[in-house]
């Protein structure tokens, strides 16, 4: 909390005492500021109170008893300069408050975002003010913690040492203690290591892997995010690894790949050349087919376009009017035969490190946002929900694609005599 993101993250399984530790961080936090105001928030009040009153047990230790004044909802500090109170789980009764630290306890449970957007955004009044967020994995789609987890993915730091990633940048702070996305529950080694309170034994989480079923024990005890819905499609860090300085120089080839979301979705423009070294312009909204046809436009005035490749919804008549001024258009419909290997592919090249992708938050959010769904054909790039745009990603998907599968040239191997 120390650091210069003004938002954290922390992620446990069930059991390791984060809710505790909040509470600690709470008290010490309320007895060190200047001007403390500490708020307690969950998605139900009986939730919430849990934290309280593991705060206001703490208060109750001889070494700070003195400093602090107990009361039913509220810790306050004997000089009357801070306080820590419990609030509504109903975000829209919590505008009013202008804290210096916001806790939300349980983010996963939450039916809307309404609570951590009041106090999201509460950290605009005051320069010093922190949001914590402490919970165990969310496994629903579209949900508050789903989204928020992946905009930490997609932070320009990520890094994963064990069952730990770290995340770090754009304000954000992240730490997720998880099984990996494959271990299975009879891995008890994978999920011990997930656990990082001592007094998590073997023991313990074998009795509670014979009770639960098995998706229920990853989630609860792995801290498994992927334990009921679709999986991730890359390694924590392996975006990050492939950011760099892509280079093109005048007059190369370059593929580029097009893909137009709907009215609430992204339009994005998405380059790559021979190098595998990637450009990319991403808009939102109803005008982004136009911008995405300018700057086609603008690349094939400073390059050779090889191709350019996108669905055919949407993007029919802009491909018409691009091949009337000398544009190839490759029609790319995003079926299964289509989009199933060519997400093995772009997955592969990120894995690998074969890519050489810009410093783009937009782009690093589309893949962050994405995920796996299974079909009989293969796995293949999806949004988990219809409010996490991935259409940066799948630009990148088609234009790699295409750039990969150029034919070989023609070689003379001899003559026949």
């Amino acid at each position: 909390m120390r650091g210069p993101e003004r938002e954290t993250l922390v992620e446990l399984p069930r059991g390791c005492g984060k809710t505790s530790l909040a509470a600690w961080l709470s008290v010490h936090h309320l007895l060190t500021h200047e001007r403390p105001g500490v708020y307690f928030g969950a998605a139900s009040v009986a939730q919430a109170r849990i934290a309280f009153e593991a705060a206001l047990e703490l208060a109750e230790h001889p070494a700070i008893a003195d400093q602090l004044v107990r009361r039913h909802l509220e810790i306050r500090r004997a000089d009357r300069r801070g306080v820590i109170r419990m609030v509504p789980s109903d975000g829209p009764r919590t505008h009013g408050l202008a804290g210096s630290l916001y806790v939300l306890d349980e983010l996963w449970a939450a039916r809307d975002d309404g609570l951590y957007l009041s106090f999201r955004s509460a950290l605009a009044k005051r320069p010093d003010a922190r949001l914590l967020v402490i919970s165990t994995a969310d496994a629903g789609p579209d949900r508050p913690l789903v989204r928020l987890r992946a905009r930490a993915l997609a932070a320009p730091k990520v890094k994963r040492s064990g069952a730990l990633t770290d995340c770090s940048g754009d304000g954000l702070r992240a730490l997720l203690w998880e099984v990996a996305p494959d271990v299975r529950a009879s891995n008890l080694r994978a999920v011990a290591a997930a656990n990082p309170a001592s007094w998590i034994t073997p023991e313990l989480l074998e009795e509670q892997r014979r009770a639960l079923p098995e998706h229920a024990f990853l989630r609860f005890h792995g801290n498994s995010p992927t334990a009921q819905r679709e999986g991730a499609w890359l390694p924590p860090g392996a975006w990050q690894a492939c950011l760099g300085q892509p280079r093109f120089e005048p007059g190369e080839p370059i593929w580029v790949g097009v893909d137009v979301g709907a009215e609430r979705s992204h339009t994005a423009v998405v380059w790559i050349n021979a190098s595998l070294h990637v450009g990319a312009a991403i808009w939102e909204g109803e005008q982004g087919i136009l911008r995405a046809v300018e700057r086609i436009e603008e690349l094939a005035e400073r390059y050779q376009l090889v191709e350019v490749v996108a669905d055919p919804w949407r993007f029919g008549q802009a491909g018409l009017e691009l091949e009337q001024r000398g544009v190839t258009v490759v029609t790319w419909p995003q079926t299964d035969v289509r989009l199933v290997p060519a997400s093995q592919r772009l997955r592969d090249a990120v894995v690998e490190g074969r890519l050489v992708l810009p410093d783009d938050a937009r782009l690093a959010q589309h893949a962050a946002n994405a995920v796996q769904r299974h079909s009989r054909r293969g796995w293949r790039l999806e949004r988990p929900d219809r409010s996490s745009p991935i259409d940066g990603l799948i630009a990148l998907c088609m234009a790699l694609e295409r750039c990969e599968s150029r034919p070989e040239p023609v070689r003379l191997l001899g003559w026949l005599g």
